[in-house]
């Protein structure tokens, strides 16, 4: 697991003028939630512009440090995007106990995808319904992202929770049962078939003798 850091400022002052102001300054207004308690902060857009592109959209621990020396190593819990703008308007962190267990979710990448049985043989399409699995795991094991490989699905076959690989010391916590991927029929060349004999079934228009004489 690598684990990055970030620089924030805490504040005082909150609301809407609040946030504005420090949109304005180039910050982006945040909260950090702890064991029981939450303190308003901000940090610095373009260190969390460069955090991000470093992560890259795996699951990450962030040890977030104050201007007084004080850490907390941090999930990123949730970030509000501009509706318009795409800008980060506000971010949620939430701190994690070093060496105790905890929950969050780590994205599902797919491999195999280019080689699986049932697309090159049978021109099945690829389903990917959980891009997230939620886990349970300590700091130190959290994996930024599991692998689950198609390349041996035939078609109406899939991968479930209970089929991911094992990580070391990391729990799933889903359903056994909940589909990861699935290997689906093709539908479109079914429909175009579909139309094909409907237009053959209809019948044919009888024409009028007046209709034949022009």
């Amino acid at each position: 697991m690598q684990q990055y850091t970030l620089n924030i400022t805490n504040r005082e002052g909150t609301g809407r003028g609040v946030a504005r102001r420090l949109r304005a300054e180039g910050r982006i207004p945040a909260s950090l939630y702890g064991q029981g308690n939450a303190r308003s902060i901000s940090v610095s857009a373009v260190d969390f512009r460069t955090l991000n592109r470093e992560i890259g959209g795996g699951a990450a621990l962030v040890e977030l440090t104050d201007e007084k020396g004080e850490s907390a190593l941090c999930l990123v819990q949730d970030v509000q995007y501009h509706a318009v703008k795409s800008t980060v308007d506000h971010i949620d962190f939430q701190e994690v106990e070093r060496g105790h267990a905890f929950t969050t979710k780590i994205p599902v990448h797919l491999t195999g995808e280019d080689d699986c049985v049932g697309v090159r043989n049978g021109g099945g399409i690829i389903d990917h319904k959980s891009h997230e699995v939620e886990i349970r795991c300590r700091p130190s094991k959290l994996p930024d992202h599991v692998n689950a490989d198609v390349t041996n699905l035939e078609i109406g076959e899939a991968i479930h929770i209970s089929d991911l690989p094992v990580l070391e010391d990391v729990e799933y916590l889903g359903e056994p049962a909940q589909v990861v991927v699935s290997c689906q029929a093709p539908t479109v060349a079914a429909e175009a078939d579909d139309d094909a004999v409907a237009a053959d079934e209809v019948p044919a228009t009888k024409v009028s003798d007046a209709d034949a004489a022009e």
